[in-house]
């Protein structure tokens, strides 16, 4: 029996501008590179970084706040006096820009590895199988949490549009809504780069797959408009809720004007 689909849900952002503010600085900017390279001690820092000491405590003070840079207190070895605090960067402390993460060359090692072990329309069925996963056990979890019945156009709008899906990283704009139906543009994308690079994959399976599942849970149609992996400046879809069919297949823009 497989393994449950795990929940994805992001990261909190509570502290986020906080954090920003902490590096809107030269000065702790400098004090985080140097302590990325290992432990050292106030008099040790300043001088890595031309500060001056007591200067620097208000900076090391405003980085330790917010979870940035962490103390260690040696024990002491017998010898008079206590041996100086020394002060490391945390290593789970997440602020855009530092350190330094490449996912998307993860990703894309990924992706490459995949079609190359099992084929491009088999990789292709793999990854829309498992994008349906993910939107599935994605909106499943939000309507559990808010206790959703039975999905309409306004609670989509609502809990995905206007909460799910801007927690992800992608930015949501209402262009219509009806009693059964849902237009909407995305002008972010977590995945561009990766998208932009291989949408083949991204976008046309993975993408899909993952609008698929979301039309399964709540009983809607998808129809991708725009597309950023392909081009355009912002990606589009149109769902709807069929009154008498229940067809639950995402078609992309290609298998769209196909149908006309």
């Amino acid at each position: 029996m497989p393994p449950r689909m795990a929940v994805l849900r992001p990261q909190s952002s509570s502290g986020d501008a906080r954090r920003f503010d902490a590096l809107g600085s030269d000065v702790r900017n400098r004090v985080l590179e140097f302590l990325s390279k290992g432990e050292a001690t106030v008099l040790q820092i300043a001088a890595g970084v031309h500060a001056n000491p007591a200067t620097l405590r208000y900076h090391l003070g405003l980085l330790l706040r917010e979870g940035l840079v962490e103390e260690i207190r040696p024990h002491s070895q017998g010898s008079r006096g206590r041996p100086a605090i020394l002060y490391r960067t945390t290593r789970r402390a997440v602020v855009p820009g530092f350190p330094e993460r490449h996912f998307d060359m993860l990703a894309l090692a990924a992706i490459q590895t995949l079609v190359e072990a099992s084929g491009g329309r088999e990789a292709a069925r793999r990854l829309s199988k498992k994008g349906a996963e993910v939107g599935r056990t994605m909106v499943e979890s939000v309507a559990a949490q808010d206790a959703v019945g039975r999905w309409s156009p306004e609670s989509f709008e609502r809990l995905v549009l206007q909460g799910l899906f801007p927690a992800f990283g992608v930015s949501c704009k209402v262009l219509s809504r009806g009693p059964d139906s849902l237009t909407y543009r995305s002008f972010t994308c977590p995945f561009l780069e990766l998208a932009e690079k291989i949408p083949e994959y991204v976008c046309d399976a993975m993408d899909t797959g993952f609008h698929e599942g979301i039309d399964r849970s709540v009983g809607a149609v998808t129809t991708r408009v725009a597309c950023m992996g392909h081009g355009d400046s912002h990606c589009e879809y149109a769902m709807s809720w069929p009154a008498s069919s229940r067809s639950r297949r995402t078609r992309s823009r290609t298998e769209a004007s196909s149908d006309d």
